[in-house]
């Protein structure tokens, strides 16, 4: 009797949509550290994205989120070559955001997409 292929078993509590929508990940002080990546998918607890393995990701970051209008706070849970796997701990939309920690988040994502700013 042969084994299944562990491999090729979702080990995920929920299903993820594919995205491949543009993202931009911000951390260090005064989250002055980025990288634009590609969010390749997304469910409502996590998401896989994509960036250059020379980007190093520290354990917890933000992700911008342009399509979607939202800063998320997120905790780096694998990193694979150029992918890396998020769990997301808090969303933040963008369109109405004081928070002083994403108005700069907020003039990125007004500036670089308007077309998704003017429909939030």
């Amino acid at each position: 009797m042969s084994r299944p292929n562990l491999a090729n078993v979702e080990r995920r509590g929920e299903l993820r949509a594919s995205t491949n929508a543009p993202g931009r990940v911000l951390h260090g002080p005064g989250y002055g550290l980025w990288a634009d990546c590609v969010i390749r998918d997304m469910s409502q607890s996590g998401a896989k994205i994509e960036l250059s393995h020379v980007h190093r990701l520290p354990a917890r970051f933000v992700l911008v989120d342009f399509q979607g209008g939202v800063a998320i706070e997120v905790i780096l849970k694998w990193r694979r070559g150029d992918l890396a796997g998020l769990s997301f701990e808090q969303r933040h939309g963008l369109k109405d955001t004081t928070d002083a920690r994403f108005i700069g988040a907020r003039e990125v994502w007004v500036a670089l997409y308007p077309q998704y700013a003017s429909r939030a």
